[in-house]
């Protein structure tokens, strides 16, 4: 038994249903992207609709209103792909649910944390390093990411969840739940990879690439160690409250304490990843943390299933075109 399907029967009965469920799979991931891309995009008119209305009916909106709205517009763009993938797939055979969300594997937790930290905190110099060379090359044309966190009271706090807590839930359901959970009958490495690079590709600006697909490796590698959603939930949300806390540091006291602060996150996070290798290996040397895969299904297989199924290829072109479609246009206007 693989994940759904009952192997053994029959080779080329289990080779043309690993097929079947493999393409079914692929398409409920490109269409799952594409419903992101839209409802991302989708977001902003209500939230436009809201200020207008406010603005038309002398409304003082406050930080705190704007938080919430921004919020839900969040929350919306990432539970329509989530709902459409779970009712596509349909009801599931396998024991292995789509959100594992029970206690850890002990054992991994902490050595997890302190990896991803680290190696996050290290993409992330890189990252700044490919913003830098674009911003000289192409001033004002490539978009980057800044959260905007009020400085304090119960707006900050909103931000806070915004910028930090609901990434952390709502991605990690839908990337290292949903996606990567439903391609584990084709096994565990397979399953990994195409989370990956599904979460590096609805992070539309080429700075944010190398740290969204470090990331995405590892969180889905600590996922199936685990066992359980609520590993990389954790570290996900410690990530974006460092990465927040570097950000509220440049509001409040300016460029000087801002690189204070994002130096001593870093060469913190950098011993926790030491200190998490070394632990990782004491405990579980010589054990599997990812299982292999043992499906009819070759390596062939699975990557002609890739690069074939035309919704993951249609979802894959609209989020290149989004993340490099700046760069493109700044380059050729020059």
């Amino acid at each position: 038994m693989e994940g759904d399907i009952l192997w053994g029967v029959d080779p080329e009965r289990d080779r043309r249903l690993g097929r079947s469920a493999l393409t079914r799979y692929l398409s409920a991931v490109g269409l799952a992207l594409l419903l992101f891309l839209l409802a991302a995009r989708s977001t902003s008119l209500p939230v436009s609709l809201v200020r207008w209305y406010w603005q038309g009916h002398g409304i003082q909106a406050g930080d705190s209103a704007i938080q919430l709205v921004n919020m839900a517009s969040y929350i919306f763009s990432l539970l329509v792909p989530l709902l459409f993938f779970v009712l596509f797939q349909g009801p599931r055979k396998t024991k292995v649910p789509l959100f594992p969300l029970g206690l850890p594997r002990r054992g991994v937790l902490f050595p997890a944390l302190g990896i991803c930290l680290g190696a996050c905190s290290l993409s992330n110099y890189f990252s700044n390093w490919i913003s830098l060379l674009i911003q000289r090359a192409l001033p004002d044309v490539m978009p980057v990411y800044r959260a905007d966190i009020p400085a304090q009271g119960a707006p900050m706090l909103l931000g806070l969840i915004s910028a930090a807590v609901l990434p952390a839930i709502f991605e990690e359901l839908l990337f290292r739940g949903a996606i990567l959970q439903g391609a584990r009958p084709f096994g565990d490495g397979f399953a990994i990879l195409v989370s990956a690079l599904a979460f590096t590709l609805c992070h539309t600006t080429v700075p944010q690439l190398a740290p969204a697909l470090a990331a995405g490796l590892l969180f889905g590698f600590f996922t199936v160690a685990s066992g359980s959603l609520l590993v990389p939930i954790l570290i996900h949300c410690c990530y974006n409250l460092l990465a927040s806390a570097v950000e509220l540091a440049g509001t409040v006291g300016g460029p000087s304490l801002q690189r204070t602060v994002s130096l001593s996150i870093s060469g913190g996070s950098l011993l926790l990843c030491l200190a998490g290798c070394v632990l990782l290996y004491l405990r579980f040397r010589e054990k599997t943390l990812v299982r292999e895969y043992r499906g009819p299904l070759t390596t062939g297989d699975r990557i002609t299933g890739l690069v074939t199924s035309l919704p993951l290829l249609a979802a894959v072109g609209m989020l290149c075109w989004t993340t490099w479609e700046p760069l493109l246009k700044g380059a050729a206007g020059r």
